[in-house]
This record gives structure tokens, C-alpha cells and sequence, in this order.
């Protein structure tokens, strides 16, 4: 059943929502069509359904797409002929699947040139054997071409511009996953070459004070003050790869505080963003804490829409803003319950200054000095 429904029924998850769109309309219009007649006709009942059949296998690219393409083509044909009216709108579902497929220039025009004879002979057809010019107007058949002709063409550029978006997602994920890899492969060699070889030094001094604790003890008392010195160096550099872990960048919170504000349904908004890639590890360290701080307040108080960060540098000072279109701060607000207090220790520990202010929304402008 599952596989049933995946291949009759549901689209390429790469297409999105707009396909289910598309087949919600073409029922309704199809109803309108078929109210008309004055008796239920089942051969056109029939037709709509081949054309919808035809119309999503059309979306999954196979060698039999031309098919596709050609039956959807002379069923639209068909409707236009016998609904004047209303018919030809079904070359506009066939305009749109052309365009939103994945194909090569040459093989989008070819099924678009396809498509323009097809369509164009149509209204050629009525233009000169029906009194189409008196009913519907010069404008009517401005709008009827344009739509005609633009449709397949506005079609393959938005398509275009949500694979691109598709694919911008998906490389995020895969840096995402290449930084992390990264992140373990480094702490991997500061283990194997800092650790491990002071744990092969403890080793042979155990044993080699294990040998001499009858022999020779003062000798073996050395070998196991040279253990705890070691032993207690391993920690502080254990603790260090541990802070290491600990501290972000400002690119690495704002993947994940986007991912975070996503799911609360807000969008971020980065400006010059780029030149804080430069900015010194130890910065970059506290005001990742903070957009982290100020995300979370944003998603818990705000009920905005879009938080925007805007990163700039003057000659003495590193700047950041971020700023929300929300609620703002109400008058009973305590302000202490919104993390303001450790932002400010935070910017204290490297010299920073936060100045918040509240209307329609919440500003907080950030200055942290450059050290010479």
C-alpha cells in the first residue's frame, strides 16, 4: 500500500506543496466543466482523470515523459474545443509542469515549442472561426497569450530558484556535518598526540617504579613524582580541550540559533555578517553567548517576526545589533528575568557595552573595543 501510494499518488518531495496545489485546482475546475453540460457526461469524467494520471507521472522524470506530455496535451486540446470557456485552462497545468521539471535547455524548449504550437493553434483556431475578438476584447487576448506564452517560462524560473534554495539547504547540512568532522578529527589529534603519549610515559614509569621500589626506592619515589607531575599536566590539558568545546564562533551560533527560530516560525536576518569572521576567537567566543541569549528571549517573550543582526566595525570598536519587530518590553516587564544580566557580565569580561532600547520591538546595540 505504501509503495502504491508513493508511486500514484504523491509527488517528488523536491516539488514542495505546490503540486497538491495544482491538483486541488484542477478538481475544481474541472467540476465547473463538467456542471455545464447538461447531462453528466462519463467520457469526460474519464478524460480528467487520464489527464491527472499523465500529469503526475509527468513529475517523475522517466523515458516515457514525452507520452506524458503528448496525452496531456491532446486532452487540454480536446477541452478547449468543447468548453470555449474554460477548456484551455488545462494547457496551464501542462505549461507549469513543463517549467518545474529538472531538464536540460535544449529538452525545456523542445517540449516548449511542443507546447506553443499546441496551445498558440488553439487560440489561432478560435480567433479565426469563432468571434472571439468581439466577446473577449483586445486586452483579453493580450492576457491570453502572455499567459500562453510566459506560464512554462515563469514556471522553470521559480523552479529554478527553489532548487537553488533546496540545494542551499542541503549543503548547509553537509557543512554542518564537514565542520563537526572536523571539530572530532582535531580533538582526535590532540588526544592521540598530547594524551596518549603522556599515558605511554606513565605507563613505563610505573613499571620502571615497580621495579626499583626494592632496589633502589629513591629512585622509584622520582619515578612516581614524575607520574603525578605528568598526571596533573593530562588534566589542565584535558580541561582545556573541554573549554575549547565549549566556545563558538559566531557563524556556528548562528546556524544553530537560526535552526532555533525556525521552528518558532521567526525568520533571521544577517547583515555583513562575513566581517565577524575575522573578529578575535575570544570576541567572537562572548557575543556568540549572547545572540544565543537573545534568541532564546526572542522566541520565549517577543511574538515576532524577524530577528535581524547587523554586524559593522569601526575604527576602535567591534559592533553588533540585534533587533526584533515584536511586543517589545511592557511596562511590567522586570527586565532582570530577560538574561540582560549575564549579557552584561559577559560584554564586562572584554571591555563591551550593551545599550537596549524598546520600541515596537527590542534593540540591543553591542560595542566591544579593539585591543591594540
Amino acid at each position: 500500500m505504501k509503495t502504491f501510494v508513493q508511486k500514484h499518488i504523491l509527488f517528488p518531495k523536491r516539488l514542495g506543496f505546490m503540486p497538491y496545489f495544482w491538483v486541488f485546482s484542477l478538481f475544481l475546475m474541472a467540476g465547473q466543466l463538467l456542471a455545464q453540460e447538461p447531462h453528466f457526461n462519463w467520457l469526460h469524467l474519464i478524460l480528467i482523470i487520464i489527464f491527472l494520471k499523465f500529469y503526475h507521472d509527468g513529475y517523475w522524470i522517466n523515458q516515457y515523459l514525452w507520452l506524458d506530455i503528448f496525452v496531456q496535451l491532446a486532452i487540454a486540446i480536446y477541452f478547449t474545443v468543447t468548453f470555449p470557456d474554460g477548456g484551455g485552462t488545462f494547457f496551464i497545468y501542462t505549461a507549469w509542469e513543463i517549467g518545474s521539471l529538472p531538464l536540460k535547455s535544449k529538452k525545456f524548449f523542445q517540449y516548449y515549442f511542443i507546447f506553443l504550437i499546441a496551445s498558440l493553434g488553439c487560440i489561432a483556431t478560435f480567433v479565426i472561426f469563432n468571434p472571439l475578438m468581439d466577446k473577449y476584447g483586445i486586452f483579453g487576448m493580450i492576457i491570453t497569450l502572455t499567459f500562453t506564452i510566459g506560464s512554462p517560462l515563469a514556471a522553470r524560473s521559480v523552479a529554478n530558484s527553489y532548487r537553488r534554495s533546496f540545494q542551499t539547504r542541503q549543503n548547509n547540512k553537509r557543512l554542518e556535518s564537514i565542520i563537526k568532522q572536523n571539530e572530532r578529527d582535531r580533538i582526535a589529534k590532540d588526544l592521540h598526540d598530547n594524551i596518549g603519549q603522556s599515558f605511554s610515559i606513565i605507563t613505563l614509569k610505573a613499571e620502571l617504579a615497580s621495579k626499583l621500589i626494592d632496589k633502589d626506592p629513591q629512585k622509584a619515589q622520582q619515578q612516581l613524582q614524575d607520574i603525578s607531575k605528568t598526571s596533573r599536566e593530562d588534566l589542565n590539558l584535558v580541561r582545556k580541550i573541554v573549554a575549547d568545546l565549549n566556545e563558538k564562533t559566531i557563524a556556528s551560533a548562528m546556524i544553530e540559533e537560526e535552526n532555533n527560530l525556525q521552528l518558532a516560525g521567526i525568520h533571521q536576518n544577517s547583515i555583513n555578517e562575513e566581517i565577524s569572521t575575522n573578529w578575535p576567537k575570544s570576541i567572537q567566543h562572548v557575543l556568540a553567548a549572547v545572540i544565543k541569549e537573545a534568541s532564546t528571549n526572542v522566541i520565549r517573550y517577543s511574538k515576532a517576526n524577524t530577528m535581524k543582526l547587523t554586524f559593522e566595525e569601526d575604527q576602535d570598536n567591534y559592533l553588533l545589533e540585534i533587533k526584533d519587530d515584536g511586543i517589545g518590553f511592557q511596562k511590567s516587564d522586570n527586565h532582570q528575568t530577560f538574561g540582560l544580566v549575564g549579557m552584561r557580565t559577559r560584554l564586562n569580561a572584554i571591555n563591551g557595552k550593551i545599550e537596549i532600547e524598546s520600541n515596537h520591538g527590542v534593540s540591543l546595540k553591542i560595542s566591544v573595543p579593539k585591543k591594540e
